[in-house]
């Protein structure tokens, strides 16, 4: 499958100016709609998963270009997230909810041609996280985590930063 990825990131530069927004609307809907979820995040920070979701995604987008790196990247995050309880039947209700969140956000953007290229990133996604969930042994022990690939290459990024510094109030040093 071919990703549009001018769409892809022309449409998550409109939302990067009310990114933590975005995250924070993201999990109030899925919260909303799928209580059951609620429980697999009682000892997590809101405000730390929040970041999380838009710096994954911030991440993500940066990279599309770089399959390779992101392919690793996606199945070390599924392997995590199996870690935690994350099970396959989840991704579905996480996508409709994330597809949601994003017309919303884009507003008159929003057109059938950005939900279908939103949706296929989505199932690409969704596939290499499963992918590395069957088998998180490979991705967990000795090799970067997507966590830790963010940490090292994604704060690298000047957009990935300054959106971080912006919606975060951090400000990285010179």
């Amino acid at each position: 499958m071919a990703l549009n990825i001018e769409r892809l990131e022309s449409s998550f530069d409109k939302i990067r100016p009310r990114a933590l927004e975005f995250s924070a609307s993201f999990y109030q809907s899925l919260f909303e709609h799928y209580p059951q979820l609620k429980k697999m995040f009682k000892q997590v920070d809101r405000a730390a998963m929040e970041k999380k979701l838009i710096a994954s995604l911030a991440l993500i987008v940066e990279n599309l270009r770089n399959p390779e790196e992101l392919t690793h990247a996606l199945k070390s995050l599924g392997a995590r997230h199996a870690q935690i309880g994350t099970v396959p039947e989840h991704y579905p209700m996480i996508g409709e909810i994330l597809i949601h969140t994003f017309s919303q956000y884009l507003g008159t953007y929003w057109t059938p041609e950005l939900a279908a290229a939103w949706l296929d990133a989505y199932n690409l996604i969704a596939a290499l996280m499963l992918s590395g969930a069957e088998t998180p042994e490979e991705f967990l022990n000795g090799e970067l985590t997507f966590y830790e690939w963010l940490d090292l290459y994604g704060e690298s990024s000047s957009k990935v930063r300054k959106m971080i510094a912006s919606e975060t109030h951090f400000h990285y040093r010179t």
